[in-house]
């Protein structure tokens, strides 16, 4: 099954769905596309590694015994 090319028609038929069916104005397609370009994922990333960084610093022993 092939891929539909997401033109700008078809942005512009989702946009007006979403406005319709859901009520979202412009600024909710903006953090929606945002949110699906991607660009939360670096600032998630790098939340998730502090997060790891910070685990593996609080329970070396944990760690010690899994190495093992």
């Amino acid at each position: 099954m092939g891929t539909p090319r997401i033109t700008d028609e078809l942005v512009a038929e989702v946009a007006a769905e979403l406005r319709d069916r859901y009520g979202f104005d412009s600024d909710d397609l903006r953090a929606l596309g945002a949110a699906l370009a991607g660009r939360d994922s670096d600032r998630r990333a790098s939340e998730n590694r502090a997060f790891a960084a910070r685990f593996v610093a609080e329970h070396p022993d944990t760690f010690d015994r899994l190495s093992r």
